[in-house]
């Protein structure tokens, strides 16, 4: 009896385990990425000489507590609004719906936006704009708040929100840029150490 419980929590052991290991990479890998991609020649935000210095950006610990399950609350009614860039300027987005999930012991909820697309034009796929501003902005993060990201719309309405995955705007690095600016309802009450610090070139 008992070497049988033996075997069964050495085997649950042993899962989360490769479950960590496979989860860090996937985070490495994804730090790796954004560093890669300041330093390439079309994409970064960098200048050429900025792009020389440039040693990657700072993180925080990974933290696979900062890896919630969100519920979504669609918004299919919702109107089109002006959100405000960091130039002053507006683009026209859309709020696609609330995402609701509890994160150090907190229900927290966050808003999901899209950008509106006029004059019928489409495209292949529906990115997802997350940004957010919590109680490290302006402290160990970028004043301006950062942002998280879907290339995509996920299926169904239970998603995977992953802070360790926050990053910087490109304003962060070259003022040129515009970003959208954190809307209120995105201001949450709680340090999320999580993610790019900085910014730090």
């Amino acid at each position: 009896m008992y070497k049988r419980l033996w075997v069964f929590l050495s085997f649950v052991l042993l899962m989360c385990s490769h479950q960590d290991a496979a989860y860090l990479s996937e985070i490495k890998q994804h730090r790796e990425e954004l560093n890669n991609e300041y330093l390439d020649e079309v994409r970064s935000p960098l200048s050429k000489e900025e792009r020389e210095n440039f040693r990657g950006h700072d993180f925080f610990s990974i933290d696979q507590a900062y890896r919630v399950q969100a519920q979504l609350e669609r918004t299919p009614n919702s109107r089109p609004f002006q959100m405000v860039m960091s130039t002053g300027r507006t683009q026209l987005y859309k709020k696609f719906g609330v995402l609701k999930f509890e994160l150090k012991g907190q229900e927290l909820e966050l808003e999901a936006y899209t950008r509106f697309q006029s004059f019928g034009l489409s495209m292949k796929t529906t990115p997802v704009l997350i940004p957010i501003i919590d109680h490290t902005t302006g402290q160990t993060t970028y004043d301006g708040g950062r942002y998280l990201t879907f290339n995509s719309v996920p299926e169904g309405d239970e998603w995977t929100i992953d802070f360790n995955k926050l990053y910087n705007p490109y304003c962060a690095y070259n003022d040129q840029i515009a970003c959208p600016r954190v809307p209120e309802a995105n201001h949450l009450k709680i340090s999320i150490e999580a993610g790019v610090r900085g910014p730090k070139n």
